[in-house]
């Protein structure tokens, strides 16, 4: 408890009272936030410099460099074994008969 206290307090700049009056679901969106807004802004500042580093190597280069030739990073593997989720298509009746099955199993009727 004191870790995720700490975290909050000193990464995330919560105030006690704001982490005292969190359920553990509203402080684990508001850290996937947090870390996700972290992640993007250092994953900024790595393709800055590798974008700098490729308009500094280019002009010595026989071939046409790209970004991923002068460094490679760990989302760049992300985004290449990503494959795209085929949309079935529901027909309304699929559609209802799902709906009331998630309805049931959430008590509403």
């Amino acid at each position: 408890m004191e870790h995720l206290l700490g975290i909050a307090m000193g990464c995330m700049g919560m105030s006690m009272d704001d982490f005292c009056r969190c359920t553990p679901s509203e402080y684990y969106a508001a850290y996937e936030a947090w870390h996700d807004a972290v992640d993007a802004a250092e994953r900024g500042k790595w393709e800055r410099v590798r974008m700098q580093c490729l308009c500094i190597l280019q002009p010595y280069s026989k071939d046409k460099l790209k970004a991923r030739d002068i460094m490679q990073f760990a989302w760049d593997k992300e985004v290449q074994t990503e494959i795209p989720e085929a949309k079935e298509e529901l027909s309304r009746e699929e559609i209802m008969k799902r709906y009331k099955i998630a309805a049931k199993r959430a008590g509403l009727h």
